[in-house]
């Protein structure tokens, strides 16, 4: 029998809301509005702005949705349910997890009924969710560990760059070894992982065994891996080349390497639900990386937030037409 969990007291979410908002007043006041300044002088800028480089943008950025849900139609391989149902629901729970608060769990309700609506089984929908809870952060870290090599080989092998290099090399190696446990190596490997995880706080260590426990299931399908390594890397790749697109837009057309490396930092933060979509977090961090690449400030902040604007928002519009049409057709 499985036994209940314990209720946390009401003075842990009065003071968990309390350190949300002042991390949140922190970022804006310190990190975003600094940067605001610089764009508001420099608007003049959008004015002039080529429409060649705006329909680059959205055509990527449309690319990266579909992307998405054709992660989600290999997930639901077998099910009856249209690849447009599925994209218009996609769409639907990325517009509610924009604009609701605890967005990620109410469009993740919100998908779950589209598509059992549209044909799909609960069952399949519910290992569809689970797998892209775990394989689209996960394509995200892959991506950001890749970014560290040919930053290490062009940036003269910074410490930052290094350490964060031969850590993911160490835990890539030991994964890979750990999924068989056939030989000694791998048994090896399986006991560093372990003894690792033993080490983590209490509440991390068991999260990382179940998310390890899950994985190895789901990569063991041939159908996910393919999945996972094509769409659900597209899906962030598209998207990061959005960002670029904006900044040789406004003039800075940097190398793909420290662009790749400032959006997997901005959107690796953004896991933290501190605010709907990691809004004002994923646009700080993300100029502020792009400042240390030693991007000009105004093309920074202008890229970042078009970028925003074009990937945050304007979905939400559209999520709302979807939605409407979903519904309709369902009646």
């Amino acid at each position: 029998m499985a036994t209940a969990t314990r209720a946390r007291p009401a003075w842990y979410h009065r003071v968990w809301s309390a350190v949300s908002l002042v991390v949140l007043v922190a970022i804006v006041e310190y990190v975003v509005l600094p940067k605001l300044s610089v764009a508001r002088e420099s608007l003049d800028r959008v004015s002039r702005l080529n429409p060649g480089w705006l329909i680059t943008a959205i055509a990527l950025e449309a690319a990266s949705l579909v992307c998405y849900s054709l992660f989600s139609r290999a997930l639901l391989n077998g099910s009856a349910v249209r690849f447009s149902w599925i994209l218009r629901s996609d769409l639907t729970g990325y517009g509610v997890s924009h604009v609701v608060p605890g967005g990620a769990a109410t469009a993740t309700a919100v998908r779950f009924r589209l598509l059992v609506s549209g044909g799909a089984k609960p069952a399949d929908v519910t290992a569809t969710v689970t797998a892209e809870a775990i394989g689209s952060p996960l394509a995200l870290v892959l991506i950001a560990w890749l970014a560290t090599i040919p930053a290490v080989i062009l940036r003269d092998a910074t410490p930052a760059y290094l350490t964060l290099f031969l850590v993911g090399l160490v835990v890539l190696a030991c994964g890979l070894l750990a999924v068989r446990e056939r030989s000694r190596v791998e048994r090896l490997a399986a006991r560093l992982l372990r003894a690792t995880v033993h080490r983590l706080p209490q509440r991390i260590g068991p999260w990382i065994e179940s998310v390890a426990l899950r994985l190895r299931d789901l990569l063991a399908d041939p159908e996910v891996r393919k999945a996972f390594l094509l769409w659900a890397t597209l899906n962030w790749l598209l998207d990061a080349a959005v960002l670029w697109t904006f900044l040789a837009a406004f003039g800075s057309p940097i190398s793909p390497v420290p662009v790749l490396l400032a959006y997997c930092a901005a959107n690796l933060a953004a896991v933290v639900p501190l605010t709907p979509g990691g809004i004002a977090v994923v646009e700080g961090i993300a100029i502020s990386s792009l400042l240390g690449f030693d991007v000009p400030g105004q093309t920074a902040v202008l890229a970042v937030l078009s970028w925003r604007l074009l990937q945050f928002w304007a979905p939400v519009p559209l999520a709302g037409l979807c939605y409407l049409s979903l519904r309709v057709k369902a009646r």
